[in-house]
């Protein structure tokens, strides 16, 4: 193996290493309410947020099937698919800061959010498994936990009401 494509896969996880954290901390610190949601998400289990994960897969698989079999529709394929595993990742800050606040409970949530997301992202870089198996896995629970997390009623039952819509 050369030594430039040792590098090119040393340096593309480095990038997840450090892109994947600062993603969800960057959700904590913009939508801690939602956080909040997808954090109880995670901590209800995470098999059905996997089960309905699976239809933004195949929808967004799909989707991105015809767009690219399009003349000149490439580039629009390219941005669906990276719209889509950015939602699906941004869903998996629930689960990041679930495990940053069992392992460090006396932590601030965005510290907990930074020690689970790396905890997270380093068990996805485990050689094959972590990269075929856990990283996809990791978008699809984000893409479950993001559909979960709509039902979710607010504390208090303030749905609806014009503070909300103002805040929006």
């Amino acid at each position: 193996m050369l030594f430039s494509t040792v590098l090119t896969w040393l340096l593309i996880a480095l990038a997840f290493v450090i892109a994947l954290p600062a993603l969800w901390l960057f959700a904590q610190g913009f939508w801690p309410e939602k956080v909040a949601r997808l954090q109880e998400v995670a901590g209800r289990g995470l098999l059905k947020s996997f089960f309905i994960g699976l239809v933004p897969l195949a929808g967004g698989i799909f989707f991105v099937a015809v767009l690219s079999k399009l003349p000149q529709m490439g580039a629009v394929a390219v941005l669906v698919g990276g719209l889509l595993l950015t939602w699906g990742f941004l869903g998996a800050a629930g689960m990041a800061a679930r495990v940053g606040e069992r392992l460090w409970p006396r932590a601030e949530p965005w510290c907990q959010m930074k020690q689970g997301g790396l905890t997270l992202v380093c068990c996805a870089l485990l050689p094959v498994v972590g990269w075929v198996v856990l990283l996809p896995l990791i978008a699809i629970l984000g893409w479950g936990m993001e559909v979960r997390s709509w039902f979710i009623r607010q504390p208090g039952g303030q749905e609806g009401t014009t503070e909300n819509a103002a805040r929006l």
